[in-house]
């Protein structure tokens, strides 16, 4: 039997192959993520450069599996020089040993992904609980965060400096809960938009970069710099006037070169703060620079822009565009994701957006939507694997009007060719609130 990952010399690389895991740190090389299928010859140029060999899915490969097994096998002269195939390929293969299965069977029943690491060099998280288990403490972490935060930006307002120790104890429980169950405190982001806590933006942006961290599979260190990044994104606003910030209508230029300003007095809160690193201090300078070059304050572009300023921007970006501002209205998240995925390649890298999307799905969880059937629903579980077949909580019927009782459509199990009977799947996202529904009333059942 094929193991579904294989090791491969980047000499060998084709076309179409999906790279699922590099020789070294993902962050040490161009590559955002660990997980692309190789489309252009520069790719496989910079993974030849950077990389000896890699680690390909065979089952997420476009290239035909038999072209595949044939990169995978020996070169001639190493068949004749060997007359098999290599230890070094073997390795890799399926264990054969009974300790080698049992390793295999526990990694995959390890939630955190930490024993996967150690036998694969890879973290993959997974859902440890149940999205209504988590519920409860998802409420906890995040209303502790609100809580937290209004305090330190009122004494950062009197004149004090920014309070890390709190904004790491702020952040600490919502890492955890995201790692436990992320649909959870997803839905929660997307219910407290309705609600008027101020500063919503700042832990929003904090949770969809861990969720999207988790996905990216760093390690704990690397989920706290994202979390405390995403928290202090837009801490320098706090120094600019209550009228401008909260304006409504389009801001003059005048006012929007002021705007700019608070990126500037963020970083000189923070980068003399002890216990900030630098990727803390890369995601707040940079959370506005932008691929193009299009960006502030530097106007970066591309590699020019750290990883986590990357994500920083991204999840800013997509917040924003999913709150209601002063000057625009909130965006419902599957058109905040189709947005995305039009600005992917020019504001935001390519492979960046492909990773957020797949993190959070294509109707991400706490999203309105309607059926096929004109039923209208509430996602309140993502599909992994098929991004477009989510669990839904149905809750209004055809006509619009409430259902008698809520029906739980898991759409996996649902055909979804139109000719079969039953078949069910989502034709399109409200935003939150269409309907009249309040989220409130349908968090967690």
């Amino acid at each position: 039997m094929l193991f579904k990952r294989q090791k491969i010399e980047t000499a060998n690389l084709e076309r179409g192959m999906f790279v699922a895991q590099l020789d070294r740190p993902w962050l040490e090389t161009p590559f955002l993520f660990q997980g692309f299928e190789i489309r252009e010859d520069s790719e496989l140029k910079l993974l030849r450069k950077f990389c000896k060999h890699v680690y390909i899915d065979v089952t997420r490969s476009s290239l035909p599996k038999e072209k595949v097994l044939q990169a995978l096998r020996p070169r001639n002269h190493e068949a004749v020089m060997n007359g098999h195939a290599t230890a070094h390929n073997r390795s890799h293969a399926e264990p054969s040993t009974l300790a080698g299965r049992l390793m295999r069977a526990v990694t995959r029943l390890d939630p955190t992904g930490a024993l996967a690491a150690r036998v694969d060099g890879h973290r993959e998280y997974r859902n440890q609980v149940s999205t209504a288990r988590e519920a409860p403490q998802a409420i906890r972490a995040y209303d502790a965060a609100v809580a937290t935060m209004n305090e330190v930006l009122v004494h950062i307002r009197k004149g004090a400096g920014v309070d890390v120790e709190k904004v790491q104890t702020a952040v600490k429980p919502m890492i955890d809960s995201v790692l436990r169950n992320q649909d959870a405190m997803a839905w929660l982001v997307y219910l407290r938009k309705r609600d008027e806590y101020a500063y919503h933006h700042s832990i929003a942006s904090s949770v969809w970069a861990v969720i999207l961290g988790r996905h990216l599979g760093f390690d704990r260190q690397g989920l706290d710099t994202l979390a405390m990044g995403g928290m202090l994104l837009d801490i320098g606003k706090a120094k600019l006037p209550e009228s401008l910030v909260s304006r409504e209508g389009k801001l003059s230029a005048g006012e929007f070169d002021a705007v700019r300003k608070h990126v500037g007095y963020g970083l000189d809160m923070v980068k003399l703060t002890p216990g900030i690193n630098a990727d803390v201090l890369a995601m707040i300078e940079g959370h506005h620079e932008r691929a193009d070059g299009s960006g502030y304050p530097r106007g970066l572009k591309g590699a020019d822009i750290p990883v986590f300023a990357r994500i920083g921007g991204l999840v800013d970006c997509y917040d924003a565009m999913t709150s209601h501002r002063p000057w625009a209205a909130a965006k419902s998240p599957y058109d905040a994701i189709r947005e995305l995925n039009t600005l992917s390649g020019v504001q935001f890298q390519k492979e960046m957006v492909e990773q957020f999307v797949q993190a959070m799905g294509m109707f991400p969880t706490g999203s309105v939507v309607e059926m096929n059937t004109g039923e209208v629903g509430i996602v309140v579980e993502q599909n992994r694997i098929r991004r477009l077949r989510p669990k839904v909580l149905l809750v209004l019927d055809a006509d619009k009007q409430p259902l008698r009782e809520f029906r739980s459509l898991d759409l996996r199990q649902c055909p979804s060719d139109p000719s079969e009977r039953n078949a069910s799947w989502i034709v399109r996202g409200h935003e939150t609130g269409a309907f009249g529904l309040d989220p409130k009333n349908y968090f967690i059942g």
